[in-house]
């Protein structure tokens, strides 16, 4: 998680999302914001490591921003499951004014292995249309795709190495920039700077 949070903060500790990683696309964030972190575990912790949250409010203090986190470990894509009558993705972004969605994603879909990214991609290219169809705040959001980080080798006989898992993860991290590029979506790849 630290050298994830390290990336995370380098993407948003500037005006904008222009990093070594981010695609051309350009996130500008504006006073008032409301961003919405949706997606796996990776976002998830965010809630219990606020390192990011609170450079971004040191960061941008005159902006007054305002963070939710909407992440569930199990997430995917087209996958997220919940308690009955929990209410719709739309339901919360709506609920949460999203004027920023930030989508962390690819971790639990590269289970899918290289036959899996196509459709991955595709589904991604189809999220972001369907938000951007959308008003959950005061206008369409932005969105931001951000790739899932590298496995860690931690050395130990009873876990993989995770060359296996990073092989793929590489090429949903690369479907992710794809899916951003096609669409006008912002990318942060936190899978290179991890490995």
């Amino acid at each position: 998680l630290p050298r994830c949070v390290v990336c995370m903060v380098l993407c948003f500790t500037t005006c904008s999302l222009a990093s070594p990683w981010a695609a051309a696309q350009v996130l500008d964030l504006e006073p008032h914001d409301h961003i919405s972190l949706v997606g796996n575990a990776l976002g998830e912790r965010m809630q219990h490591h606020n390192h990011w949250e609170l450079l971004l409010h040191q960061r941008f203090p005159e902006h007054e921003l305002v963070v939710r986190n909407l992440c569930f470990p199990a997430d995917e894509v087209d996958v997220r499951p919940r308690s009955m009558n929990f209410g719709s993705p739309d339901d919360h972004l709506r609920h949460s004014q999203a004027d920023v969605i930030l989508y962390f994603l690819g971790f639990n879909e590269s289970f899918a292995g290289p036959d899996g990214v196509a459709d991955f991609k595709q589904s991604l290219i189809e999220l972001i249309e369907h938000n951007r169809s959308q008003t959950y705040g005061r206008e369409p959001p932005r969105v931001v795709l951000i790739s899932p980080i590298a496995a860690e080798d931690v050395h130990s006989p009873h876990i993989p190495d995770g060359s296996q898992l990073n092989a793929t993860l590489k090429l949903y991290a690369a479907a992710m920039r794809e899916a951003a590029e096609a669409s006008g979506a912002a990318f942060v790849d936190v899978f290179a700077p991890t490995q």
